[in-house]
Order: structure tokens, then sequence, then C-alpha cells
């Protein structure tokens, strides 16, 4: 048996074991970025978001994000304590808190939040060995088991009524009932054939629209992404890309034939439906991400294809966090279909098996 271990392992793991084993052992890199300043750098691109949600729909979406961010923390405290590990003061449960909760519509009850964020730290992150191992975004993994314990009232609309008040979902629904399209989302009305105005642009650029808690500010998550990228935190690849699939995609299937698209029905899907939350804070997430240039092209292709079937064929006419989370899943896949192979490595192989000559 111990003979048919070397099969299996590398001729320098001995090596690399008692290297990281030693005490003062250095590490090949070293960078001042560390996880918790950069997940303090992201929950400040957030703040702007979250206080003007507040402004919008009122002080009842603050407390969501209060409760979503206790539970996040409390459950990281909980789990830490319970399997003996040292608590990791890094602030990534409460960026998953903070998105979590803007993709909660506006009306959310108090247990949302808990029940949301408890299962993306407990079971979408630690579950799967904790910050740097899960497979699927937490907060998405959140909203994903919202949407199926309370599917109706997860796609309930409501709409700003500034300062600190929104209009209530019953109302809306009102509106709709006796007012064809005056008090649908801006997806909602394209998605009936109507074109958006000038007007009804300018409101979605600055929020001032019907959906969730913290994806209608286009204006609000430029700013925060435009800090992102200021420092480097996340790269424009993954978030340009999608968002010009989705262009492309408005301008081929939007109008009344092929390619009859006009720049405002392109505007109206770049804007809306949570597409710049999605492509600029979720989708870029490192680990649920491909490691190469190439994997990160063809999973944001990739997502903003899924987005455009979710659209134009699909029931919500929104699918940002469907398609992500599809796309997640399959990451492992195209890592390892478009990693830097070892130089002698056979095209189709699983891995490297090193074999070590007999004594």
């Amino acid at each position: 048996m111990e003979k048919n271990k070397k099969y299996f392992q590398s001729p320098s793991a001995e090596l690399f074991q008692e290297q990281h084993q030693a005490p003062g052992a250095s590490p090949h890199l070293k960078s001042p970025a560390t996880t918790q300043k950069i997940m303090g750098y992201v929950c400040l691109s957030l703040l702007p978001i979250v206080l003007f949600s507040g402004y919008l729909f009122g002080v009842v979406v603050w407390r969501n994000y209060l409760l979503a961010s206790a539970t996040a923390l409390l459950g990281e405290l909980l789990w830490f304590k319970l399997t003996k590990q040292k608590m990791l003061w890094d602030f990534s449960c409460i960026v998953t808190a903070l998105l979590l909760t803007m993709n909660l519509p506006p009306s959310a009850p108090w247990y949302f939040p808990i029940i949301g964020s408890g299962f993306a730290i407990i079971v979408v992150k630690q579950f799967f060995g904790g910050l740097g191992f899960n497979f699927l975004n937490p907060a998405l993994g959140g909203r994903a088991l919202l949407v199926l314990l309370f599917f109706k009232e997860m796609f309930q609309i409501s709409w700003p009524d500034p300062p600190f008040a929104k209009i209530e979902p019953a109302v809306v629904m009102a509106t709709l009932q006796q007012e064809a399209l005056s008090g649908a989302t801006p997806l909602a009305q394209m998605a009936q054939g109507a074109q958006l105005t000038n007007q009804q642009l300018w409101q979605s650029f600055w929020g001032v629209i019907g959906g969730r808690t913290g994806e209608t500010s286009a204006f609000l998550i430029l700013l925060g992404a435009s800090f992102l990228l200021y420092k480097k935190i996340i790269h424009p690849r993954i978030p340009v890309t999608i968002i010009a699939v989705v262009a492309l995609g408005a301008f081929i299937f939007a109008g009344d034939g092929l390619f009859q698209g006009s720049w405002r029905d392109v505007l109206g899907h770049v804007l809306n439906g949570g597409l710049l939350l999605g492509a600029f804070y979720m989708a870029t997430d490192y680990v649920t991400s491909p490691n190469t240039k190439l994997g990160e092209y063809l999973f944001a292709a990739s997502i903003g294809g899924l987005i455009l079937l979710f659209r134009f064929l699909g029931a919500t006419h929104e699918g940002v966090s469907y398609a992500i989370l599809i796309m997640n899943c399959l990451v492992p896949l195209i890592d390892y279909l478009l990693r830097q192979r070892v130089l002698g490595e056979k095209r189709g192989a699983i891995g490297v098996v090193w074999k070590v000559p007999e004594d």
C-alpha cells in the first residue's frame, strides 16, 4: 500500500508539506490586498446603494439589511465556535448579507433576510469549506432558497414613494388590473411590446422604478463598480462581456423583427432587472468565477446568453441570478477544459499522475 501511494503523489509533495508546516515558512507571493481589505472596499462601494434604497422604499429596508448582516455574522460565529476554528473577521459575511438583501423585494417580511442569510452562510458557504471553497455565490444561493420557499412573495413588486415610503404590491397589482402597463416594471413593459420613453429610461438610470431593494439605481451601481475597478478589486472582463452580450441580444431580438431593436430597447435591458448588480458584484466573485482569462470570457458570455433566454422565453423577464448560479456550477468544467497544461501532459487527461521509480 505504501508503494502504491507513490503513484498518486508528486515527488515534491512531502517537501511541500514540510515547508508549509515548518515554523516561519514564507509564502511564494505576498500582496497588500488582504481579504479583509478587499471585502471592506466592497462594503464601502455598496453603502450608497444601501442608503438610497431606504430613501426610496422606506426604513423597513434598512431593517432587513441589519437582520441579514446580524444573522450572517452570528452564523459565522456559531460555526467557528462549533468547529473550534479561529474566527475570520474578513467582512465577507457582511458582503453576502448586503447582496442578499439587495436581491429581496422591498416588501420582504423580517424573516426573509434571516432565512436567506443563514442558509447562505451555513450551507452554501461553510458546508463546502468556508471562504474560498464555496462553488455557488452565497447571496444568490440564499435567494434561490427563498424563491423555492416563497415564490409568490419573492416576485411581488413595490414602487418607490420617496422619501422613505413605498407603494405596496397590492396597490401595484390593482393598478395593473385597471391600467394595463402603468404599474409594470420596465422589463415587463418591454416584454409586452411597449417601448420605454426617455423619462422611463432616466427613471431606470436613477432608480426611481419598481424592482428589488438594491437593483434599481443603475447610477449608484455603476458608481460603486467604478470604485472597485479603480481599486483593482474587480476586472472589467466579466461584467463588460455580460453587458455586451445582453445589449447585442436586445438589439437582435427586442424589435419587431431580427436586428430591429432600438437604442431604447438596448438601454432598457441593460439598465433594468438587476443586470448591472449581477454583472459587477456577483458574477465577479473570485471563488465562483473561472481562473483563466479565456474562461472568464466564456463564463460571462454564457451568463449573458442565459439571461437573454430567460428574458425572451422565460416567465419572469429577469433571470440574472439563475444565469449566474447555473454558470457557477459549470466553473470547474471551464477551468478543467481551459487550464494551462503541464509540459508533456496528454490532452484530455483528468490530471497529472507523478510516477516515482521503485527503489
